[in-house]
């Protein structure tokens, strides 16, 4: 058999993606100039004409380019699997098609920062935001923040799109697949409860395009009493994440535990968790004199 690649770089196509084959174009193009060339890249695409076949035929590879045409579109998170699962390098790098890399040495120092960083599961980068410039960095202190407690990312994500990440083949990791807004929060999350040994760099690797289709919120109470099962042991007492979903609930009117079970069938330690939480709500800080005062001034 021919040696393994050091890292399989996989990009899930989409046709729900605004504006597809443009972003595609300049994530290959991304890619094409990477220095480092020890990879693979796999393409699943969920298209179905053969469009984005067609773009990827255009681009000399070198043999390191595998393209998969899915018979029936997966959607995502299941596309996201389907490129894992068909990729063979021991490192996967997810490269969403709205997203590129930053500079020619990008894929590189994704890879030594793994290389660095050997008793790590997963890694991140930096990454700026191309339409507003606003940069997402890995801060030590972020860092430290998940090590000590990984389903803080039950509340916020700061670690971005898996555009921003790369993780080790081993052990096995895939994504909830019924999940949707937040199937690479929750893949984060798992990952560092296996292993709370976070890989990260503060440089921007990655230059983050617009989401692939509008953020619908409908789902956001369903996902997160999904991920919520997965963690309320670790979670059960903490004030921060009760005065999340207690916020959540408040945004979209969910005004007892019976609507919430309705939308999205709870297990009974959830439900008891949330029927708790509506007998006892997180009480707002209290607001002093001086707050009085200062917001009359």
């Amino acid at each position: 058999m021919p040696d393994l690649p050091a890292v399989s770089v996989c990009i899930p196509a989409s046709p729900d993606a605004d504006g597809l084959l443009e972003d595609l174009e300049l994530a290959l193009d991304s890619l094409v100039v990477q220095r480092f060339l020890d990879y693979e890249v796999v393409v699943t695409d969920d298209s179905r004409d053969d469009a984005v076949e067609a773009l990827i035929r255009t681009y000399d590879f070198g043999g390191r380019m595998r393209y998969f045409r899915n018979p029936q579109p997966l959607q995502v998170p299941l596309n996201w699997d389907e490129a894992a699962r068909l990729s063979r390098a021991p490192l996967i790098k997810m490269l969403l098609p709205q997203d590129r890399f930053a500079h020619a040495d990008a894929l590189g120092r994704f890879v030594q920062l793994m290389a660095d960083t050997p008793d790590a599961l997963l890694g991140v980068a930096g990454a700026t935001h191309e339409e507003t410039g606003e940069a997402l960095v890995p801060t030590p202190e972020t860092v430290a923040a998940l090590r000590r407690q990984p389903e803080r990312l039950l509340r916020e994500n700061p670690l971005g799109p898996p555009s921003t990440t790369i993780h080790r083949r081993t052990p096995p990791l895939d994504y909830d697949l019924r999940l949707r807004l937040k199937a690479d929060v929750d893949f984060y999350m798992r990952a560092l409860r296996l292993n709370p040994r976070l890989a990260a760099l503060e440089e921007p690797l990655v230059l983050l395009g617009p989401p692939a289709a509008p953020q619908e919120t409908a789902g956001e109470v369903r996902e997160a009493v999904l991920m919520l099962e997965k963690a309320l042991g670790q979670v059960r007492d903490d004030r921060d994440t009760a005065k999340f979903l207690w916020g959540l609930m408040k945004t979209h009117k969910v005004r007892n535990a019976r609507q919430l079970a309705r939308m999205a069938d709870p297990p009974p330690s959830v439900l008891a968790y949330v029927q708790h939480l509506f007998a006892h709500p997180p009480r707002e800080p209290r607001r002093g004199l001086f707050a009085f005062l200062g917001r009359r001034t």
